[in-house]
């Protein structure tokens, strides 16, 4: 898959639509929403499945904060 500079332009735009732009806001949100995941019911995800929403949370996460510094 090929990416290019066009490909980030929705990402971009939620940022500024949603969090004014603020990386850290929207950091801070995606910590809240991990945190709050683990209160789900246990039967709404399999504990693989949990595990892997939490870690694709996290990833996009520090990827945003590799950005913002």
């Amino acid at each position: 898959m090929h990416m290019n500079v066009n490909d980030l332009s929705p990402l971009l735009a939620y940022f500024e639509e949603c969090h004014e732009g603020d990386l850290l806001a929207f950091a801070q949100t995606l910590d809240q929403t991990i945190f709050m995941f683990h209160f789900l019911p246990e039967d709404t995800f399999t504990c693989l499945e949990r595990q892997n929403c939490c870690h694709v949370l996290m990833e996009l996460k520090i990827a945003v904060m590799k950005i913002y510094t």
